[in-house]
């Protein structure tokens, strides 16, 4: 086990996976440890969102994630028994709502760190640290007691809800917990509902029984196998004071399931079973000084629409290239700070949100998940570390800080097949692109793109766009490609001149109407303050 790295990193669950195989992608020094002695084979987490798989895309796993699981084709709801609400997954996303359970998430993500040359430090926990000058000193405690003392530039910690790095930090984890008692159980279900659609049902209060509600997601590996979820009633499950409750049998599921569930379902199989307690919480500050945390070390809420390993995921890849461009020597004093002022914000509406929709599944009213469960729209417009140079922006569709939308039909001169704007993203780059349609607007670009380079390193990159009709070819100092389709115009807005640079987290860090050299290099100064 190394004992000097650039990030020591706690936890490794999805969040703690990613972000080391991120920075691992980076050339960094990554110690990634888990109390855990191997990994278990519960389902826990289900549910993948369009933003996540974009994510696992510039990683190349996306179809590793897409071949493990299987597709949700939208939800249904029955009251007592009858037909209600339905939606379907709308057309035009760039994915759909893909159920994978977490085990298969962590066996892709371990994959993908071992191959950027990471791995999994198992049966290691995290004793205690202290803050020194050039970095983090951390005491380490592994398999038969044995001790390790770890120096790192930073620490992060994905150690879960009752993670040890936020509680030496001593950062207020502010919140409560829901009254109810809560069952998931993975079972093999026998019934004649249609396969790949998510389901609820609410049974209504009667003399005989409390009202109640179950929610059913297909599970991959068998067509009859699910996730259950319900609150369990009163009396069920026998625990005396003060112990945490035993997952009930497949005979204890039975009795108060069956009642909720299409007359005529039986229950053949159960994988797993579990009983919890839902929190909902929010830590002060994702981070202080050399240590960050991230996932449910920072956020806790229930997990209705699948939001949870998605946000945590997404954390990690919000502070990846912040803590890369930190670790190459060339991060802007307010660059690391940006982590938490961006995320917190995130985290913050998820607990509210999902403590709403919670409360309202409860009172079985039913709510249906919407395009704010795709990720797709979660923005950092008004960060510190972006901008945007035009005037007006109140009625703009677009604007730095939100997600870069795709665009198709992208055309390069002798090259047969058409690209997608986000296979030249990501990648741990920041990438500036500009809309030209002259020789002119290709030349200053061309010099744009050399002075990112100078202030990000060369995990900077630049290459022009130009109208789907122009006659402008291929140049040796910037990449040119065609608009054919002229849908990059439509989802930008773009006119000549229309300028951008992309964060490696995918949104925009700087929109700007005229490829503006000043502007620019205002927008590299939020980033970057050592030129190489």
């Amino acid at each position: 086990m190394k004992t000097n790295v650039d990030v020591l990193i706690v936890g490794a669950g999805p969040v703690g996976l990613f972000l080391a195989a991120a920075l691992s992608r980076e050339g960094r020094e990554v110690l990634l440890v888990d109390r855990m002695t191997q990994r278990s084979f519960f389902c826990k987490a289900l549910g993948i969102t369009a933003r996540t798989l974009e994510l696992f895309e510039d990683f190349g796993i996306m179809q590793d994630a897409v071949d493990a699981g299987t597709w949700l084709h939208g939800v249904s709801t029955f009251n007592d028994g009858a037909p209600g609400p339905v939606m379907d997954i709308p057309e035009g996303l760039p994915f759909g709502a893909l159920s994978l359970a977490q085990y298969e998430v962590e066996r892709i993500l371990e994959a993908c760190l071992a191959r950027h040359g990471g791995k999994v430090h198992y049966g290691w926990t995290l004793a205690g640290f202290t803050e020194e000058a050039d970095g983090v000193r951390a005491e380490m405690t592994g398999p038969n007691g044995a001790t390790q003392t770890v120096t790192s530039r930073f620490v992060v910690g994905c150690d879960g809800g009752r993670s040890t790095v936020r509680t030496t930090l001593g950062l207020d984890f502010v919140g409560g917990q829901f009254p109810q008692t809560f069952v998931l159980a993975d079972i093999e279900l026998d019934w004649s509902l249609a396969r790949g659609r998510f389901y609820r049902f609410n049974l209504s209060a009667t003399t005989e029984h409390a009202a109640a509600t179950l929610v059913a997601v297909p599970v991959a590996g068998s067509v009859n196998r699910y996730r259950l979820s319900t609150t369990v009633p009163d009396g069920v499950l026998k625990t005396p004071e003060g112990e945490r409750p035993t997952p009930p049998t497949l005979d204890e599921i039975r009795t108060f399931m069956t009642p909720l569930l299409p007359a005529g379902t039986t229950m053949n199989e159960m994988h797993w079973s579990s009983v919890y307690r839902v929190s909902h919480r929010l830590v002060s500050s994702y981070s202080k000084g050399c240590a960050f945390l991230a996932g449910d070390a920072a956020h806790l809420h229930p997990p209705v629409g699948g939001q949870g390993l998605n946000t945590g995921v997404q954390d990690a890849y919000n502070l990846a290239w912040k803590l890369a461009l930190a670790l190459r020597g060339r991060g802007a004093p307010g660059l690391l700070d940006s982590y938490s002022a961006e995320r917190r914000v995130v985290g913050l509406d998820l607990v509210e949100n999902t403590s709403r929709a919670l409360q309202a599944t409860l009172a079985q009213r039913s709510p249906m998940p919407g395009l704010r469960e795709t990720q797709l729209t979660i923005t950092y417009r008004g960060s510190s570390i972006v901008r945007d140079e035009r005037a007006k922006l109140s009625d703009a569709t677009l604007a730095a800080g939100d997600r870069a939308p795709d665009s198709g039909g992208l055309r390069r001169a002798y090259v047969e097949q058409s690209f997608r704007l986000h296979e030249r993203l990501g990648r741990g780059r920041h990438v500036l692109i500009g809309y030209a349609n002259d020789m002119a607007g290709l030349a200053t670009l061309a010099e744009l793109g050399g002075a990112a380079r100078t202030a990000l390193g060369a995990t900077a990159s630049c290459f022009a766009i130009v109208p789907g009709d122009s006659e402008l070819g291929d140049r040796e100092d910037i990449p040119v490609l065609r608009d054919a389709g002229g849908e990059f115009s439509i989802a930008y807005g773009a006119a000549p001149g229309t300028t951008l640079l992309i964060r490696p987290d995918g949104h925009i860090g700087w929109f700007s109407p005229t490829p503006d050299a000043a502007g620019l290099k205002a927008a590299l100064d939020l980033l970057a303050s050592v030129s190489a």
